[in-house]
């Protein structure tokens, strides 16, 4: 199960992408010194080159623009301090520029709304402008390169480039997997048992734990149903979080259904066997009401119960209707002795 939550799914990845200038070429019409420059940025990065555009094959230097895509997102710590943006970007370029500090550096906002890191140096007679762009589940790395004689001609040019970037999204948002994972089964045991308490107070008066217990359940697994579809939907926006934090959004959706079922299925095993409820066939009153019999209660019944018999002595002795003959019996209804009608034992 743990397996499927943090399996890494397949998905598409895409660099932002550099809108070409007027008069300017791209990929394989781009000029070949710029072509040849990006190929050895390329290997100096180590990153994969996405895109390659020149100023016109025919000046002494051909302006280049390289677009590389690094497979890892671009999180929200990044943005957090101008500090941060730019060092995260001076790690990436350090390979072309060296280990100096930039020249200038800050936080850009470009046109569809979202930042991008931006930086320049100054480095063997060159003027580099790289910029750090997150796209998604990815990031983008764009360097630009002009002479120095050139770049107050080509600097607003280079603005409106880094201002158009294409593909440019959101910094990656923080996600904790095991968070969710440990908190999903939290907030499941937190309901069951709230659901439990509610169903003893308010809906099962006898306060019998396995009624309430089964109600529970019950209720709970409806509630798993509709919180599992509202996780995946609150979660969507989210899936490239939960990716880059080793997860799949699926996987995670399927670990808060299937920690609901069982929670609300132990719940509901563990409540069965606490049944603690009032017999309903002993009296509300008297001895036996609890259940439990003490010594002093039965001795007190069984006192009454004999005190309840009275001795054949004593009922002969306060009736005149009854004769110690065997067993009380009524002289009336004896039967006559023979003997005593011979004489051979009769009176004198």
């Amino acid at each position: 199960m743990f397996a499927l939550v943090i399996a890494w799914p397949v998905v598409a990845r895409a660099a932002a992408r550099v809108v070409a200038p007027l008069g300017w070429s791209e990929s394989a019409r781009a000029a070949p010194a710029a072509q040849r420059r990006a190929g050895e940025w390329k290997d100096a990065l180590g990153l994969r080159l996405e895109q390659v555009l020149s100023e016109r094959d025919g000046d002494l230097f051909a302006e280049t623009v390289a677009v590389f895509e690094r497979p890892e997102p671009v999180t929200e710590q990044v943005f957090s301090t101008d500090a941060a943006a730019i060092e995260a970007l001076a790690s990436v370029v350090a390979p072309i520029v060296g280990e100096q500090p930039p020249e200038a550096a800050q936080i850009r906002e470009i046109s569809n709304g979202e930042r991008v890191v931006w930086a320049r140096w100054s480095v063997n007679e060159l003027v580099y402008e790289c910029v750090l762009a997150p796209s998604g589940s990815t990031a983008t790395i764009v360097i630009m390169a002009a002479l120095p004689n050139d770049f107050g001609f080509q600097r607003e040019r280079l603005d409106e480039i880094v201002a158009s970037l294409e593909g440019v999204t959101a910094p990656m948002p923080r996600f904790s997997l095991v968070s969710w994972l440990v908190g999903a089964v939290l907030v499941w045991l937190a309901m069951a048992l709230a659901l439990h308490a509610v169903m003893l107070a308010f809906v099962d008066q006898d306060h019998d734990h396995k009624q309430a217990g089964t109600r529970a359940s019950l209720v709970l697994l409806a509630l798993v149903a509709v919180g599992t579809v509202a996780a995946y939907m609150t979660l969507g926006d989210r899936e490239a979080a939960i990716i880059h934090s080793g997860g799949s959004l699926n996987g995670l959706t399927v670990w808060i259904l299937l920690a609901g079922i069982i929670v609300a299925g132990g719940h509901f095993l563990i409540t069965s066997r606490l049944d603690r409820g009032v017999v309903r066939s002993a009296p509300e009153t008297g001895a036996f009401a609890s259940g439990t019999y003490g010594t002093s209660d039965v001795l007190r019944s069984s006192i009454t119960r004999t005190n309840m018999r009275m001795r054949t002595e004593d009922l002969a002795a306060t009736s005149g209707s009854w004769v110690s003959g065997p067993a009380g019996v009524p002289a009336d209804t004896q039967q006559p002795n023979d003997l005593e009608d011979s004489g051979v034992y009769g009176p004198p």
